[in-house]
């Protein structure tokens, strides 16, 4: 419809509108940013995914963390004192009554990064009287309050596909031993031998350190039993917090255990039988509530292997952070490439690395890759330990001789058998000139003084991987500390010690334990990081005993080995190789490739085949590299990590495959020997 108040405009304007129009060249180079109405893209619909979100009990790190207010006695002369105890949940779709529920909607779609506002919606058994706290936001809860089953539904606005969860909340059943070996015979004996089975009851009674003061109470508990509650939350969910309450049972006095501990009566014995009844990390801890499931037959029982399941407790502090160290490495980078290409049944042989349970069936079954697990999942806690089985020192999967590797490992690695079985080339230097080449990290063939194409030379190795955790390693802190262990990844009492190998010595250092301190959980222990995520930060806390007043990985060579004429530190100088390398490999008509293996083009003759001193020299370039250049960034690009795992090989690889491509030395260069 016209609009005639469009006549109200003033003939003055009118005039000077024309006039500017016709003194204004017409610009054919002119576009306009916006295209028409018809021509703006249709806004594709956004598909839903639901999430049960696990929920750590750390009041300082998770924001959906629930706290209650409970009195406890530790010292009769002291009397009662009031602690304020988080609790969390586990992520699983078998859950407690009375206890919240986390859900989150998000978008499905990779790359998608603009905001959703979705649309819930809560099935629940007929009486309850559940609710979502607010249907609109993409992060809600709930608290289911019967037993029963119960669902929820999200979709987002635009016409994607909804998607759901359906969840169960059930009641507690206690005395999981024998409620669950009856079907599970085989897990419920290998977990028995775990020190979750015997984490409660060996404290209250100090068992693991007699010869220290115990410093439990209430608060340890609350992770170290099955469903532990308190008021207002698990009402009826028959927890043990619920059992402590109806016995009116209380932890024993820190007198009362050190006693214990010193031969005095078991606090543990004397127990009531229906608090015992959920004492220890048992099944249901992991699993969910398990009386529907053992008394009806219900199938309600659930598993993970998501962090989440661990980090209830292993992130339950600035003491017990763990999980929090693990979200800082690039293990948990849901969004790196590492954990996203290598899906699907055409890329099977790839899970045995890129996926956290495609690791833990590879293990179980190593030769056969059609029964490895192809999902898609970062490294968690389970990827590395066996929830179940004690078998190894840590609950590890593997230690000691690592399997299915490329190359044969000659002596006993430790603790860093887990890392060797993905960082490792995945090809052997014989086959260099059939074009197979390493797949990105050649980490534990450095270690192991073995690894690249020598052309029948000698080559030399830098002593890191013949002295750096081949022994047990003394823990400085178990002097003044009578709970420390004596020995460095040990646990206390251990008078042998682990061997941890070369990777867990250096990656697994003891982290900053200031909390303060701004690489605070970023570096050291479970976030592998000799480096902080920012790249700022060198953390240099493993090499001390060895190199003193050490500040960088990048300390001064003992030569100019790249050529340039400048003696410059351990990490440039395996930088300039490889730069003067590449140079070599250009002029043979070598071409840079930002993504997908062998990230480069390599020249072929009238035959159809690529010369062999491009392809040895090739190999050795991406054995020394890392991480390939446009795939990621991090500290292996470059040969960062190569010169500090083997400086001496990775000088002398460089240096010999440009001689065998050129038919010179390096100009102006120190030959490494």
């Amino acid at each position: 419809m016209f609009n005639w108040k469009l006549l109200a405009i003033p003939l003055v304007v009118i005039g000077v509108i024309a006039a500017i129009l016709a003194v204004t060249p017409f610009n054919t180079n002119y576009s306009v940013s916006a295209a028409p109405p018809e021509q703006q893209p249709t806004p594709q619909p956004v598909n839903a995914e639901v999430i049960i979100v696990p929920v750590a009990a750390n009041r300082t790190k998770d924001p959906n963390v629930f706290t209650a207010t409970v009195k406890i006695m530790t010292d009769t002369k002291v009397g009662e004192s009031s602690v304020t105890i988080a609790m969390g949940a586990t992520g699983l779709s078998n859950v407690p009554i009375n206890v919240p529920v986390h859900v989150q909607c998000k978008a499905a779609d990779e790359g998608f990064t603009g905001t959703i506002t979705p649309t819930w919606t809560l099935y629940k058994p007929a009486d309850s009287k559940a609710e979502l706290k607010d249907p609109k936001a993409a992060l809600t809860e709930f608290t289911p309050d019967l037993v029963g089953a119960y669902a929820v539904a999200c979709s987002i606005p635009g016409g994607g596909k909804a998607d759901g969860a359906k969840l169960h909340a059930g009641t507690y059943l206690g005395n999981d031993a024998e409620n669950c070996k009856t079907c599970h015979p085989i897990k419920v004996a290998e977990w028995l031998k775990t020190g979750h089975a015997t984490i409660f009851s060996d404290n209250i009674d100090n068992k693991r350190t007699p010869e220290a003061d115990t410093h439990y109470t209430e608060s340890c508990a609350s992770c170290h039993t099955v469903g532990y509650y308190a008021e207002p939350y698990g009402v009826g969910s028959n927890g043990f917090k619920a059992a402590m309450t109806l016995a009116k049972w209380s932890i024993p006095t820190w007198d009362k255990i050190n006693a214990a501990g010193k031969g005095g009566p078991s606090n543990f014995a004397a127990m009531p039988d229906s608090v015992k009844a959920l004492a220890n990390i048992q099944c249901e801890q992991c699993h969910g509530p398990a009386t529907e499931h053992v008394k009806n037959g219900e199938g309600v029982m659930a598993v993970s292997q998501s962090a989440g399941m661990c980090n209830v407790c292993h992130n339950g502090s600035s003491r017990h952070d763990k999980g929090e160290q693990l979200k800082n490495a690039a293990h948990s980078d849901a969004n790196a490439a590492a954990f996203n290409a290598p899906i699907g049944p055409t890329r099977q042989a790839c899970v045995r690395c890129h996926s956290g349970e495609g690791y833990a069936s590879f293990l179980k079954n190593p030769k056969n890759q059609a029964a490895w697990t192809n999902v898609k999942q970062t490294i968690v806690c389970a990827t590395c330990h066996d929830p179940h089985s004690d078998a190894n020192p840590w609950q590890l999967r593997i230690m000691g001789k690592p399997v299915e590797l490329p190359f044969e490992v000659t002596k006993d690695v430790g603790l860093s058998a887990t890392c060797f079985e993905c960082h490792n080339s995945r090809a052997n230097p014989a086959n260099a000139i059939k074009s197979s080449f390493p797949h990105y990290s050649s980490v534990a063939e450095f270690l192991s003084d073995t690894g690249g194409v020598t052309y029948g030379q000698t080559v030399g190795n830098s002593p890191h991987g013949a002295l750096v955790g081949v022994a047990p390693i003394p823990n400085p802190e178990a002097k003044d500390d009578p709970e420390a262990a004596k020995f460095l990844f040990s646990k206390a009492g251990d008078e042998k010690g682990n061997i941890p190998g070369p990777c867990v010595t250096c990656h697994m250092t003891a982290p900053i334990t200031d909390q303060k301190d701004p690489n605070f959980e970023k570096v050291g222990g479970h976030s592998f990081n000799t480096v902080s995520p920012d790249g700022k930060f060198n953390y240099t806390g493993a090499c001390k005993s060895c190199h003193q007043d050490i500040a960088d990985f990048n300390f001064k060579a003992k030569a100019d080995y790249d050529g340039n004429g400048k003696v410059e530190g351990v990490q440039t100088e395996v930088k300039g190789l490889l730069d003067v390398l590449w140079k070599a490999l250009e002029a043979k008509g070598v071409k840079k490739v930002d993504t997908g293996y062998p990230y480069g083009t390599l020249p072929k003759g009238a035959d159809g085949q690529t010369d062999d001193k491009i392809d040895n020299a090739w190999y050795n370039f991406r054995t020394v590299y890392g991480v390939m250049w446009g795939e990621e960034t991090g500290n292996g690009n470059e040969g960062k990590a190569q010169a500090m795992h083997n400086f001496k090989r990775a000088v002398m690889l460089l240096q010999l495959s440009y001689k065998d491509l050129t038919g010179k030395d390096v100009p102006g260069a120190t030959l490494m020997k």
